[in-house]
């Protein structure tokens, strides 16, 4: 019980002096909001409600301000956020509070500590997430190369970090164990997420140094952990340590053998055939992650380690998605961007003594915190033959700090090991560290593309029995049906196999722990599946493309992942094209059909992407609006034709790119192929360019040896039709009937013809589609058939005739 005598009581504060000198305790009874608002004269900032939201508005205004003016520095958004804590901190605006009142009466002790508390949560879920979403079983997995350039990069600086707490205290009654060990973690810790977030701006996850960076810091992350729990172990208990460590190990055992069992058989009781987890489950799981935050905070280790522990020990597998869609965006963007912002609102350069001496203190710690892991990594890569180059753009990676630095400064700071003054200290050091990394990486590292020529950038290119190579992207769960009953229509056979790149497509959030550019090796059996009893979304589209591998012999299939912002999703699946030397994309319509026929947006953002890939592709690209193809279809060799194929042939070099694909599709054992072609009538209006004439001699060329080749496949129809204008085309368009499958067009988009005039203009409703492509899909035109709409790649063929290849009927 306190001894204090009373002092003075306000409306909002009741302050006491303690009975030893110098004790003062303040008590806060403000209320948290008020029903009658101004019109009875009172100050809305009396009231914590008012008081929280204004901070709210202010902290994140400032945060999009900086992460505005930092975009061009393409740094990570945890500078900004930090950045806008020092801005409102005593360092800032906090320094002239006298001068402010409406910021004092805003950004005051009480009012500050709600929105501390609600940092700390945010901080306990974001944890639990991180846990959630780090795979132990890849540690063991990686390369000796990683481990061995992480535990040396974790070792030595570490060893630094305690030499220089011991130059830096000068007094040593107040040296410590505990400070030295959280003074060290700091420098030792490499920021897995914010390493993820620069490799993906720089758009380097696809570098061999991205590669071994992001496995690197992933070993790093497990170790720094541990050395994070020790030493908050020490902090929070230094009289009886050793209770304290005892008593980390043993609850880490419950919930290995105790939680995660309990867990995993809840989940598979209640979880009914592939419904989705109840609400209750996941009421539970959330209060399970508050429940193992308090019990470590009764036992002595901070709330924080149990909640990461309770997300380690859950299996991915079953609850990862689903609670990453609960809490990522509520977590990630709202209250972690508050609790970096506190951290930065700590800082105080006034606490650091106004001497050169001073601030000379924090060039050498900054220094020698850099020198010792750069050192230690450039020597691991010289042992390893890595070019110099490559070398120190991973040891400046690999200098990157993160959410465990921030986190291992505020502990030492709440827990009186660290002063203000060393606070500051480090808090600038690992920003500098941070804000240093993109410039020097760009400066350092320009990683040579060492793609090789490809001549077989379109399908009509393709030379005989050659293999086509395909970039099938999907973003979602329901893209897969549609593209792999595609993919299966397109004939592979021994004689002419096809190459399938599954690329599964995730936005980049900027606080994300799992932006990888994931390889994922074909099972050789399912009894991952049948262990778990369950999938995440990413388990089931890769599970997808390797039935369509096991089914099609001529089928071969390579799934990847990448993650990346939507505003430049467009250049890592162009570098993959690129890389991978495929000669056409395949992306799924930004629409997916209703239950009622009806084209409904899923992602807007979807359509820009495909707008941007059509713009930069490096190759032949196709848009697939499903509307369930192939799903009703028996493919089965043995079985009659059911695969019902038109082809809607206008001319140029987006047609021919579309009658090359096709065709070879119409080799399918089950499929038939009717390809219409619109000739201009005796009463055209000629609007069409100087270039018409040549390009209507390349599409009789190429439309002559389509006839002669597949005169004898019954098959294979070939009909055409004359048409004057648009509104004829239109007719003509709905007159070929609703008997079909699957529609292939060009997309035609530089084509000046007669027979679209107006089409763009009057009727379209998705421009990128091309005039044929619109119509197909518009609600004005009843079919319900799936339409692949093609662009043939600019730098192909665009004026050269001949044979497509590959479409050998085996």
């Amino acid at each position: 019980m306190v001894n204090a005598n009373f002092l003075n009581a306000t409306k909002s504060v009741i302050t006491f002096t303690g009975a030893r000198p110098g004790e003062r305790y303040e008590c806060y009874n403000t209320k948290t909001f008020d029903d009658h608002g101004i019109w009875q004269e009172l100050n809305p900032l009396d009231l914590a409600l008012p008081i929280f939201l204004s901070q709210l508005i202010i902290i994140t205004s400032i945060n999009r301000l900086l992460v505005l003016l930092l975009k061009p520095l393409r740094q990570p958004p945890i500078v900004a956020e930090i950045l806008a804590g020092v801005v409102l901190g005593p360092s800032g605006m906090g320094h002239f509070r006298k001068q402010l009142p409406f910021f004092d009466s805003i950004f005051s002790v009480s009012g500050v500590m709600l929105l501390e508390t609600l940092g700390n949560i945010g901080l306990i879920y974001f944890l639990f997430l991180l846990g959630l979403e780090m795979d132990l079983t890849r540690v063991v997995q990686m390369g000796r190369k990683a481990i061995t350039i992480a535990v040396a990069g974790t070792i030595f600086p570490f060893g630094v970090g305690l030499a220089l707490h011991h130059l830096l205290v000068h007094d040593y009654k107040k040296f410590s164990y505990a400070s030295s060990m959280l003074w060290s973690v700091p420098l030792t810790v490499t920021g897995l997420p914010v390493i993820a977030v620069i490799l993906a701006k720089l758009k380097l996850l696809y570098s061999d140094v991205g590669k071994i960076a992001m496995s690197s810091a992933l070993v790093n992350e497990v170790f720094s952990w541990s050395l994070l729990t020790i030493s908050v172990s020490m902090a929070t208990n230094q009289q009886s340590v050793h209770w304290a460590l005892l008593s980390t190990i043993a609850f880490i055992f419950f919930c290995v053998f105790a939680i995660r069992p309990a867990i995993i058989w809840m989940i598979c009781r209640t979880q009914k055939g592939n419904e989705d987890y109840s609400e209750t489950t996941v009421c539970m799981i959330l209060t399970g992650v508050l429940a193992c935050g308090l019990t470590t905070d009764v036992l002595g280790i901070n709330s924080m380690v149990g909640a990461f522990m309770f997300g380690l020990v859950i299996p991915n597998e079953l609850l990862g998605h689903r609670f990453v869609e609960v809490l990522q965006g509520f977590v990630s963007d709202l209250l972690m961007p508050i609790y970096y912002t506190i951290s930065g609102f700590r800082t105080d350069f006034f606490a650091v003594k106004l001497k050169v001496s001073s601030w000379l203190v924090v060039g050498q710690v900054f220094g020698l915190a850099c020198l010792s892991k750069l050192v230690t990594v450039l020597t691991v890569s010289f042992f390893y033959d890595m070019p110099f180059r490559e070398g120190l753009a991973l040891a400046v990676l690999m200098n990157t700090k993160g959410l465990l630095s921030i986190i291992s400064i505020n502990l030492g700071r709440d827990h009186l090991v660290l002063e203000d003054e060393e606070f500051t200290i480090m808090l600038v050091s690992i920003l500098l560290m941070t804000i240093g990394t993109v410039p020097v990486i760009s400066y350092v590292y320009k990683p040579a593309k060492r793609f090789l020529p490809n001549k077989h950038r379109a399908i009509q290119r393709l030379k005989p029995n050659t293999e086509l190579r395909i970039l099938a992207c999907v973003h979602e769960m329901h893209n897969v049906a549609g593209i792999t009953n595609l993919l299966e229509a397109s004939n592979a056979t021994k004689r002419n196999p096809i190459c399938v790149f599954a690329l599964q497509l995730i936005q980049l959030t900027g606080h994300g722990a799992t932006a990888l550019l994931m390889v994922h090796t074909i099972p050789k059996s399912d009894s991952q599946s049948s262990r778990t009893g369950a999938q995440t979304q990413s388990d089931q589209i890769i599970t997808a493309f390797e039935t369509l591998e096991k089914e099609c012999s001529g089928v071969s299939v390579l799934p990847l992942t990448a993650m990346s912002s939507y505003t430049t999703m467009h250049e890592d699946i162009c570098s993959i094209a690129e890389d991978k030397r495929v000669s056409i994309i395949i992306l799924p319509f930004h629409k997916r059909q209703t239950i009622h026929n009806k084209m409904e947006d899923t992602n807007p953002a979807y359509k820009d992407v495909n707008d941007n890939v059509l713009s930069n592709a490096p190759c032949s690209v196709g848009i697939l609006i499903d509307r369930g193809f192939g799903t009703s279809s028996a493919i089965m060799d043995s079985e009659p034709a059911t695969r019902r194929i038109a082809m809607i042939y206008i001319g140029g070099s987006d047609d021919r790119e579309a009658l090359a694909y096709a065709w070879r599709m119409a080799g399918h054992p089950a499929a038939t192929l009717t390809v219409i072609r619109f000739i201009p009538g005796d009463d055209v209006q000629s609007t069409d360019d100087h270039f018409s004439e040549p390009v209507k001699r390349v599409d009789d060329n190429f439309i002559n040896e389509f006839r002669q080749y597949t005169s004898r496949d019954e098959s294979i129809l070939y009909s055409e039709k004359v048409v004057n204008n648009g509104v004829e085309t239109i007719g003509a368009v709905r007159s070929v009937g609703e008997n079909f499958d699957l529609y292939v067009v060009g997309r035609g988009i530089g084509r000046l013809s007669s027979l679209t005039v107006g089409l763009a203009d009057d009727w379209s409703e998705c421009p990128e589609l091309g005039a044929i492509g619109d119509l197909l899909m518009s609600s004005d035109f009843s079919s319900t058939a799936s339409v692949l709409v093609v662009q043939q790649y600019a730098g192909g063929t665009r004026h050269r005739s001949g044979m497509p290849d590959g479409f050998n009927h085996d």
